[in-house]
């Protein structure tokens, strides 16, 4: 044991030791003979908890992610949930919440293989949206049916309405189609409906613009966010007009976005 461990309580020396051996069974023995009063596993039950911890972390994961565990295959998958056992320390005990800490592994601590996908990341970020947003605390927006969305009012996006912009095109992604090379930006927005059911729309690369635009500068009315769009697009102010008309009472509509006081 390291000088780090030695000053520890004999309980957690035994936590350590057991934890390290259950992450990493082919690599690190449980070996407590240096600590006072601890006691030998019997190799079987040993086997035993390593079974049940990686079967454990080994189910979660496979049914957040589905789609990437259907692409890698399951010799694959087993030694990437091995790897982040491995390597990460999660910060959670929630276990709704052990999607994001495998995100962070990914992005830190993974070691890609050649076999591996090159849109591994954004796919796994794809498939624990769905997750992420679904028991997220927020609330969304009840708006009013009988309230007629004006171009001339200002609005803010609800917290659990995500728009998201990815290279590649996750939402597709199948073992039946699966891209070589990324041919343009996939633009979606995710939220959670009044039933707190979690959808998906594709957003054209103009209306994702224009809903990350409104999030980002509540102080401006819808019209002078067309406004600004028209200058960076290129498109007069009356073609976005008579797009934003339908899409401004859809998205109010849908709670998505709520007018601003």
């Amino acid at each position: 044991m390291d000088k780090q461990t030695d000053n520890l309580p004999t309980f957690q020396k035994i936590q350590r030791a057991f934890s390290s051996h259950i992450r990493d069974p082919e690599h690190v023995q449980y070996d407590v003979a240096s600590v006072t009063g601890a006691l030998p596993i019997e190799e079987r039950r040993l086997k035993l908890y390593e079974s049940l911890f990686f079967n454990n972390v080994y189910e979660i994961f496979t049914n957040q992610f589905p789609v990437l565990f259907s692409l890698l295959g399951e010799a694959r998958w087993e030694s990437l949930i091995r790897e982040y056992m491995v390597k990460h320390r999660a910060q959670t005990p929630l276990f709704h919440e052990l999607g994001q800490e495998f995100l962070l592994f990914l992005q830190n601590e993974y070691e890609r293989q050649s076999s591996d996908p090159p849109f591994l990341f954004e796919l796994a970020h794809y498939e624990w949206v769905e997750v992420a947003l679904a028991v997220a605390p927020e609330i969304g927006f009840f708006n009013n049916p009988e309230f007629k969305p004006s171009l001339d009012a200002r609005y803010e996006l609800s917290p659990v309405a995500w728009p998201l912009s990815y290279q590649w095109p996750v939402n597709q992604i199948s073992v039946d189609f699966i891209p070589e090379i990324p041919t343009e930006v996939t633009t979606l927005l995710v939220y959670r409906d009044s039933e707190d059911l979690v959808q998906f729309m594709a957003l054209s690369p103009l209306l994702y613009h224009l809903i990350t635009r409104l999030d980002e500068q509540k102080d401006l009315t819808f019209k002078a966010l067309l406004m600004g769009l028209s200058e960076s697009s290129g498109q007069s102010v009356a073609a976005l007009t008579s797009f934003a008309e339908p899409v401004l009472e859809m998205l109010y509509t849908r709670g998505i976005i709520r007018p601003v006081s």
